[in-house]
């Protein structure tokens, strides 16, 4: 259970990093005048989302969905508990955006664990 739960710590490692950094970037980039920057942070978090879903998937050997489900709901409400504290405006477009992280997750954890398989 330890050792899940350490598993788990390390893979929040790389969107937690990405999820502070991509936006300090982005703000900048705004500040300079390009207003890309929702898209942007969306196909980043799909991207980061994809890739921390493959990196649990590689390490589990079954249930890959549950897995990646959790990962993204945890993903998930670190986002919400941000948005909590800088914004307090929520639409329908944030609730699709946080779905679109689960399924993204979901999604990697599936393929890591295919090519887990396949390894072995």
């Amino acid at each position: 259970m330890i050792n899940k739960l350490i598993n788990f710590g390390k893979v929040l490692v790389i969107p937690l990093g990405i999820i502070i950094i991509i936006p300090i970037i982005l703000a900048i980039l705004n500040i300079m005048g390009i207003k890309s920057y929702d898209i942007i942070l969306l196909v980043i978090m799909i991207i980061t989302s994809l890739i921390s879903g493959l990196s649990m998937g590689s390490k589990i050997t079954k249930h890959g969905y549950l897995h990646g489900i959790v990962l993204g709901v945890v993903l998930s409400l670190i986002m919400f508990l941000f948005s909590l504290i800088f914004d307090s405006s929520y639409k329908l477009s944030t609730l699709i955006y946080y779905l679109i992280i689960i399924v993204s997750t979901t999604v990697g954890s599936m393929i890591g664990i295919q090519k887990n398989i396949k390894k072995n």
